[in-house]
């Protein structure tokens, strides 16, 4: 019996011990969960927290290139704009700049009498509208007139013309010499000098020359520019410093010829008679103090010259060049001086110079 109670007891005893060997594990087997488990979400929310910090890194990125992008786009977009306006000033500054002028002259010639047109500005504008012939559009035409100056003259003593084009997209700039002249044919001041053709900015030059060809010069009240069909040409280029004479002709008489100084910043221009006789004249600009500038010895030949030239026409001012080898050149023939704003500072200068103007 003690033996059969001692072994229960022994079974008893091992039984319990398994049990607390049981307990011990499950606690420390939870023990461990529950820190794995802390672990778990420490870890899960430190892992939160960074996603957050770079989420709002990225946001804030983000952001700054999303703000330097738009004020990027904002600005291109004004600079557009900028560049759009300033266009169209270009394209139309002419005649806005003379658009007071000509809506005087339009109210004025209703009531236009021989007798009000006194001054060299009211006669050229009476010109202006009253006598803007084909003929004068065909002379205007920088390459018609070597066609005129041959049939007048018996030669052309225009610079000579290299190619003429229709277009920017024609110009091939590898058959042209090292230096030349762009030009377009109507207008004023449409001039592209290249001195050395390797140094030439060839996209700059043609966005030019497009904008000067797509400019109607017929607004500016020069009605008769609109006669010509737009082109571009290139001419030889002379070089050196030229000696302009620009001469006022009144139905082919040249009466006065006057010829531009410049001293650094100031520009002069000196009027003179058909005998060489200093004119204390006051329009454009003053004339020189000092300088008393040379007769030239083909003075003769240029008026003869501009006689010619003159002979058709009510007034047309002949610009005429001398080269050094003492050649004689056409630059152009104007019909309207600085578009009939003569800027004449005396009114007596204004009435001498149109006197011979001749309206009817």
């Amino acid at each position: 019996m003690k033996k059969l109670f001692n072994e229960k007891n022994n079974g008893s005893i091992k039984n319990k011990k398994k049990k607390n060997e049981r307990k011990n594990f499950l606690n420390y087997f939870r023990q461990e969960k529950d820190e794995y488990n802390k672990f778990i979400k420490h870890s899960y929310k430190s892992h939160k927290n960074k996603d957050k910090n770079t989420k709002n890194i990225k946001n804030k990125y983000n952001f700054e290139f999303k703000s330097n992008a738009c004020f990027k786009i904002f600005s291109y977009l004004i600079i557009i704009f900028i560049i759009i306006e300033l266009n169209n000033i270009y394209n139309t500054r002419i005649s806005k700049r003379y658009e007071y002028r000509y809506q005087k002259i339009l109210e004025n010639n209703r009531t236009y009498n021989e007798s009000n047109l006194l001054t060299f500005e009211d006669k050229l504008n009476w010109l202006t509208i009253h006598d803007s012939i084909p003929l004068k559009g065909k002379c205007a035409d920088k390459i018609m007139l070597h066609k005129y100056s041959k049939y007048i003259l018996g030669k052309d003593i225009c610079n000579r013309i290299i190619k003429v084009y229709d277009n920017v997209k024609q110009i091939n700039f590898t058959e042209l010499p090292e230096q030349f002249v762009l030009k377009t044919n109507h207008g004023s001041s449409f001039n592209f000098f290249v001195y050395n053709k390797t140094k030439l900015n060839i996209n700059y030059a043609k966005k030019q020359l497009n904008k000067w060809i797509h400019i109607n010069y017929g607004q500016t009240g020069e009605f008769y520019y609109s006669y010509i069909k737009r082109k571009i040409f290139a001419e030889e280029f002379i070089g050196g410093a030229l000696k302009n004479f620009k001469f006022l002709c009144y139905n082919g008489r040249p009466k006065y010829v006057y010829v531009s100084i410049k001293q650094g910043y100031f520009k002069y221009r000196n009027f003179y008679d058909m005998d060489w006789n200093l004119l204390k004249f006051k329009c454009l600009s003053k004339p020189h103090p000092t300088y008393k500038y040379k007769k030239p010895e083909l003075f003769e030949q240029m008026k003869e010259i501009a006689r010619k030239l003159s002979k058709k026409f009510k007034f047309v001012r002949v610009d005429l060049y001398l080269l050094k080898n003492k050649e004689i050149r056409l630059g152009e023939l104007t019909f309207i001086p600085m578009n009939s704003i003569f800027l004449c500072k005396d009114k007596e200068d204004e009435i001498a110079l149109g006197k011979d103007i001749i309206v009817d």
